[in-house]
């Protein structure tokens, strides 16, 4: 039991469970990436196995992709929730000894709808966690983009109550403090999934085989997304799949009169197959492509065949993170703000395209660019990439000091880097 306090809380007895709440779908392996390193980051630091509840829509795969010890909570209407708003959640977290929330859930698009936006109900459940005085952890979240009064009133409130927050990257740590939180311990460290787990080379190997990709053979990897340039900025209005598609293949097919290599499509998202395919139906049979799916292969399969492309070109955030993670080349497409923030963090802001300048010739200038720059590229994640997947790491350390009580936490949260 904990008593609470101000910002925190008045610990006794060590944490045994802990309810993890963000995006846990089954169905991206980024935000399994993310679970599985949390997983993984807390149980070595605290030098035994804790117990996860993890609300999630795929209970199946929660139970049959981590060698952790995990419960997953359903957020079916069956289950009498509404994703994350509903009784499983609460339950869970009454019976937790800790409470973490992560990724990218805490944005105000959709704000009320719970079936989309979890901010809102993350509002509504964190009081029964925090009267009880039960630890909230912000665990290396992404935070924004939040526009909306609302939004950034529900955000101040949530940051508020957590005993500690550590962000992925700057600017989250900026957003939180324009909305104004009055939490004094907030620090900057990265995301998480850089340290996940990824599969064996010999593995990998035989992915490659099955989807028709000789080991040695160089290729350059793809990686597309179904939101297109719908949350590129508030006031966008989207170009729509049709311009996008045959941009995408136009340029696709410029760079491979110039480099002539095959092209496998990685997804990490189950909803992005019918877009990505779709683009590769567009493309000249001269090219030869392949496409490497996270519905056939777990969050670890996708990064270790992300390790064994030559570069890959990447719109989802954590196709581009778990790359990158392996020292894979990499060039983005600023789907969101927060690749930009991530190719800042890594020292690389002028290797992303922005869809104000999305051109079938800018995207193949930037891939030939990314293609020919490869050493270039590796040598910068080869030196940013260890600091990173360290500054991710010291969210571990302070839930094992937290686990050791009040003196072990306060000591080990002053030795954290200032903001």
């Amino acid at each position: 039991m904990q008593q609470s306090t101000k910002h925190g809380w008045k610990r006794m007895g060590k944490l045994n469970t802990i309810t993890l709440l963000g995006s846990s779908s089954g169905r991206n392996a980024g935000d399994a990436a993310l679970i599985a390193a949390i997983m993984d980051g807390v149980d070595r630091a605290c030098r035994r196995a804790l117990t996860y509840d993890i609300p999630t829509l795929r209970p199946a795969y929660i139970r049959d992709h981590y060698p952790n010890r995990t419960r997953p909570v359903g957020m079916m209407p069956w289950h009498g929730a509404l994703r994350m708003l509903g009784l499983p959640t609460a339950r869970a977290l009454m019976r937790a000894d800790a409470v973490i929330i992560f990724d990218a859930v805490l944005f105000d698009r959709a704000l009320f709808n719970p079936l989309f936006n979890f901010l809102s109900s993350i509002y509504l459940l964190l009081p029964l966690a925090s009267r009880r005085g039960i630890p909230i952890i912000g665990y290396n979240v992404g935070v924004g983009p939040v526009h909306t009064p609302a939004g950034r009133r529900m955000l101040k409130a949530v940051a508020d109550r957590m005993t500690f927050i550590t962000v992925r990257d700057q600017d989250s740590l900026d957003l939180l403090q324009e909305v104004g939180t009055t939490n004094p311990r907030i620090r900057l460290a990265a995301d998480a999934a850089l340290n996940a787990p990824s599969l064996p080379p010999a593995d990998v190997d035989a992915i490659f085989q099955a989807a028709g990709i000789e080991w040695d053979q160089p290729r350059l990897g793809i990686n597309v997304n179904r939101y297109l340039d719908t949350w590129a900025s508030a006031n966008r209005t989207s170009m729509g799949p049709e311009a996008f598609l045959n941009i995408f293949a136009e340029a696709l097919a410029g760079f491979h009169q110039e480099v002539s290599v095959p092209m496998v499509f990685v997804t990490t998202q189950h909803h992005d197959l019918e877009i990505t395919e779709a683009l590769r139906r567009r493309l000249p049979p001269t090219i030869h492509t392949a496409l490497i799916d996270n519905r056939q292969h777990d969050h670890a399969a996708i990064k270790g065949v992300l390790r064994h492309l030559d570069l890959l070109c990447g719109m989802r955030l954590h196709s581009l993170i778990l790359a990158s993670a392996e020292l894979t080349p990499v060039v983005g497409i600023t789907y969101q703000p927060k690749v930009a923030y991530y190719f800042r963090e890594l020292g690389l802001s002028d290797r992303t395209l922005s869809f104000d300048d999305f051109t079938a010739d800018n995207l193949r200038r930037h891939l030939l660019r990314g293609w020919h720059d490869r050493a270039e590229l590796s040598a910068a994640l080869k030196a940013r990439i260890p600091v990173l997947q360290a500054k991710a790491a010291r969210s571990a350390e302070l839930v094992a000091a937290l686990d050791q009580g009040d003196e072990t936490f306060a000591a080990r949260w002053s030795q954290f880097e200032s903001p």
